[in-house]
This record gives C-alpha cells, structure tokens and sequence, in this order.
C-alpha cells in the first residue's frame, strides 16, 4: 500500500511540474514551547501531587501550488519530545487535488470549512481520505467518500499528549483514565463518509448542514461488545453511528450571533437486559450549541454554550440508552483539560473509538459549558482572557434520558480560566511571542486544582 502511495506522489508531482504555474508558497516555522504545570488532589498524600516539564521542538512546512488543473495544498509538523521521539502530523490541510468539470477531486486531508465564530475554533474535524468538493453562488459542498476517522489529530491537540498523560496526571487519576492503548502512540482509525454544506445569504445569513455516517463496530473502551453479541456476526455486530447538524448564524455589523444543533443517532450491541427489547444499546442523543459576541478591529467578544444531553438509565443503573455522541477533538481549549484529561462533554468517538468514562475525574461525561473570552489586538500585541464553567449532568441511578436545557445540573462541576499575551515585532506577523497562565478547579467533593504556564516562541520564514 505504501508503494502505491509513493508511486501515486512521484506520478503526480511530474504531471504538476509540467503545467503553468499561477501562484505557489512556501512556509517554514517552528515553535520552542515551555510548558510547567503543578497540581493537587484535596488528600495531601504526596501521591495526590503533580508536577511535570514539557519542553517539546516544533518544525513544520507549509507548501501551496495551483494550476489550471491541479491544486497542491501541503502542511506537515515535526514534533520532538523526550518520551515519544520524532512524530509527524498533518496540518489542517495536506491534499493533493484534480479540478475537473467545476470539483475538486481530493486525496488527503481536508479540515471542515472554517468555523465563522470563535468559541468554538478548538473544535476541529475534516476528513482524512478521499473526498469531492465543489462551490457555486455561496455555497460549497463536500462529499466524503472515503473518511480514516481518527478524531483528527493536529498539533494543537496533540502535542501535549505527545508527551505521555501519566506524567501530568496524579497517581490516582492514572490508574482510573490510562489504559495500555494509551501508552502506544499509534491510533486506530475507522471507515467514516459524510456530505457538509456551507453558505451565506448577503454576508448576514450563514447556514450549515452535514450528515456524517461512522461505522464503530467493537472499537473503544465503552464499545467493547461482550461474548455474547459477539458470537452472533462472524464479521462484527456492524455497530454505527450517524450525526446530523443544522447550524444558522447572523453578522451585523459588530454583533453575532450563531447556534448549532445535532442529533446522533447509532447502535452500539451487547449483552442482553431485560430492560431493553434488543440485545444493544441505542444512540439517541441531542446537543445545542450556541455562540454570540461583538468585534471590531481592534478585538472580540465571545459567550458560548454548549448542552447536550443524556443516557436513559434503568432503576438499577444500568445504560438503556446513550445520550449525545461527538466526534472530533474535543471543544475545550484548555491543553491540560483537553489532552492530558482527555476531557469531553459527552461520550466521544475518539482515535480510541467510543469511549465513556464513569469516574469524578475530568473524563467523557455528559455536562453543559458556558463561558466567556475576550481577546484584543494593539500595535502588535494581541492580549487575551477567557472563563468556562462546567457542569456535569445528574447522574441517578434512574433517568428518563429527555433533553433539557435546565434542571438536570448536579453539584459537581469545574471551573477553568486563563490569561495571555502575545507580542508580534514583525508587521507580517510572522513572529511571536506568547505567554499564557491558566488552570482549573473542581468541586470541593472532588477537590481538584491544577495549573500551567506556557511560553512559546515561533518564527516563519516564507
């Protein structure tokens, strides 16, 4: 397969260096990162503490080259680390692309169309396979045909976990997150294909619609189906889920404001219950998101929500139905809540599969966010702060699985906040400084608090 591929890479790169060239660029940068953080479980064992130093080298290129016929579009990002070497990553977008009869005909990676409001700019997906894209009168549509799901990986989120979660994690929450798969750096991968449109209405009205099939099968730690359903596929019980999203937003001037529903839909097959009429466990899940702000040229203003719902659960406790499922990196910015605790505000499909984490430590649990950020930019410094409450949904033994916006918060929540600055010298921006201070807190009950400081440098030569 690897040959293929690179014979693929040679014949391509004869046919594009014999057309016409209408514009090509070609990006070089890194990051040196400094990256401390310290925290503490409320038992003042000297097991319950954590200190750890991530120091990683970042060196990537960004190489971009039309013609008439094809279109090259390549990032890739070099990361070394004490603990896992020399990885390589993906950019955002690395394709190789054929325009014909008004499509895009793509092979490679393609991210979703950029998201028009900030809140949500850590919440990243695309597709990493074969994919045809085509735009016409302010809409542009992309059909997946083939999609490697594997939850999108990017520098951004990822470089930390590069690094290894135990060593930022309390030894008490290592032994109830980590599992050997996360050990390995390799991820799992599956088939997923989907269909995404986009567009706006006079540059005030923004509209977006996507349906998404994922095929699960027993991939994930929560999705690992017993003997028993096992034993009735020789192929696999061909579990799956489906997500729908219909967003609509609105520019005026200085405000915004966007929402976002989702619906998933799946099957994920185990052992019987009597509780349920099939041997499986049905996904049917609901969230909402939302985002409003203000800008203008010299910053923003950002207050975002996310609601989602949860699972139906008999008299015992025992899972009738799954409640919301989301795919992609998770929506939280916080690189220690996001790639050190992994944490999701639902179950997820990570590169890990399906995975739902019953614990009172920062996990995949159902749980609402609201926050705020603001960010700024003046004679090239460029300061910024940000708040997130999170509040994780009840969970008694019995529960209908309804969505509702209020009344199904419990005690138990966590609060996170931080504070950058940045500084570009250059007018191009093409240099930076930047500092960040942030850290989070949980309930008393859980008595969780954890920081970090980062300083990065990064440089870009075009």
């Amino acid at each position: 397969m690897k040959r293929i591929f690179f014979l693929f890479l040679f014949l391509y790169a004869q046919i594009i260096s014999s057309e016409e060239i209408r514009n090509s660029s070609l990006e070089i940068y890194f990051q040196s990162i400094l990256f401390r953080t310290q925290g503490r479980i409320t038992d003042e064992k000297e097991s319950s503490r954590i200190a750890a130093l991530a120091s990683p080298v970042i060196l990537g290129f960004k190489f971009e080259k039309y013609t008439e016929k094809f279109i090259t579009n390549l990032e890739w990002t070099l990361i070394t680390t004490p603990t896992s070497g020399v990885v390589f990553l993906p950019g955002r977008n690395s394709y190789f692309g054929i325009l014909y009869k008004g499509f895009l005909w793509g092979a490679g990676r393609k991210s979703d169309p950029d998201e028009e409001f900030p809140a949500w700019s850590s919440w990243k997906d695309g597709v990493e396979g074969l994919f045809v894209e085509t735009e016409m009168d302010r809409i542009k549509i992309r059909f997946d045909a083939l999609d490697l799901y594997r939850a999108f990986p990017l520098l951004e989120n990822q470089w930390l976990k590069l690094q290894g979660r135990e060593y930022f994690l309390p030894k008490q929450a290592r032994e109830e997150l980590i599992s050997e798969k996360d050990i390995a750096l390799s991820s799992q991968s599956r088939y997923r294909a989907g269909i995404s449109l986009t567009g706006n209405k006079e540059d005030h009205f923004i509209y977006r619609f996507r349906v998404r099939y994922l095929s699960l099968g027993d991939w994930g730690r929560f999705g690992s189906d017993t003997n028993e359903s096992r034993s009735e596929s020789i192929e696999g019980d061909r579990d799956y889920l489906v997500e729908w999203r219909l967003g609509l937003g609105f520019v005026w001037k200085f405000f915004y404001i966007s929402g976002d529903f989702f619906l998933s839909r799946g099957i994920d097959k185990t052992g019987y219950h009597p509780s349920r009429s099939e041997r499986s466990i049905p996904i049917s899940g609901e969230a909402l998101r939302i985002d409003l702000g203000f800008y203008n040229t010299y910053g923003k203003i950002s207050i975002f929500g996310f609601l989602p719902d949860r699972e139906k659960r008999s008299s015992q406790g025992e899972i009738l139905e799954m409640g919301f499922v989301g795919m992609g990196a998770s929506p939280i910015a916080n690189p220690i809540l996001q790639q050190v605790w992994g944490f999701c505000p639902s179950a997820w499909i990570t590169d890990q599969g399906l995975e739902r984490e019953e614990t009172n430590f920062p996990g995949k649990r159902p749980a609402n966010l609201f926050g705020w950020k603001a960010e700024g930019k003046f004679f090239g410094i460029s300061p910024g702060i940000h708040f997130t409450y999170i509040g994780f949904l009840k969970e008694e033994k019995s529960s209908s699985g309804l969505w509702t916006i209020s009344g199904n918060m419990q005690n138990k929540f966590l609060r996170e906040a931080g504070v950058s600055i940045a500084w570009s010298p250059l007018e191009d921006g093409s240099a930076r400084i930047e500092l960040d201070l942030g850290g989070f807190e949980s309930d008393h009950t859980t008595g969780l608090k954890q920081w970090y400081m980062l300083f990065r440098i990064e440089g870009v030569w075009k």
